[in-house]
């Protein structure tokens, strides 16, 4: 398992699964599933974006959100729903949440409201994760987007990650990708 990934996923307690769950009107299998198929194309969605110039935005949002991972329950239960974490969605992930969400409501058979308020829940720890990374590893902008690269391409095509990063730098039908890596694995 990628390690950020394993950083993210070990945060989510069955108490935050059950609390993700609830909010966005999934039972915990349901809401597992669509987490294990969101976050390697939610950490390759952020890594092509960093590289794509948004390396600082991506080392200013880690850090804001850094303490998010010291109380994830807290978060959960002051998390209002949408505004600000869909924003924080868009701004470090461009235009393939939808895509993304879409990818995920097709494998889960959740709404893809239901995954677009999911992904803005796991925006906010994802990016705890990699404030916290960054804070340890001593990282500047430039080496967190290298970090995120790396994980993103890490992989050798065999699993979930290497994959979405290769579709995410296709042909530009990121919907059509997304839905095609996610059928395949699933």
């Amino acid at each position: 398992m990628n390690p950020l990934i394993g950083m993210i996923t070990s945060q989510l307690s069955a108490p935050v699964l059950a609390q993700l769950g609830q909010q966005i009107g999934a039972d915990n299998n349901t809401t597992q599933s669509a987490i294990s198929a969101a976050l390697p194309m939610m950490l390759s969605a952020i890594g092509n974006q960093a590289n794509a110039g948004g390396a600082d935005t991506l080392q200013q949002v880690a850090q804001e959100n850094h303490s998010v991972l010291d109380d994830v329950m807290g978060f959960l239960g002051n998390a209002q729903g949408g505004n600000i974490q869909g924003a924080l969605l868009s701004q470090v992930m461009g235009g393939n949440g939808n895509a993304i969400a879409n990818a995920v409501a097709q494998h889960t058979g959740l709404g893809s409201g239901a995954v677009m308020q999911l992904l803005g829940l796991l925006t906010p720890i994802v990016m705890g994760a990699l404030g916290q990374s960054s804070q340890a590893q001593g990282l500047d902008a430039n080496g967190l987007a290298q970090m995120v690269g790396a994980a993103a391409g890490s992989s050798n095509g065999n699993d979930l990650m290497g994959l979405a990063t290769k579709m995410l730098d296709g042909d530009g039908n990121v919907m059509e990708e997304l839905s095609g890596l996610v059928n395949k694995f699933f």
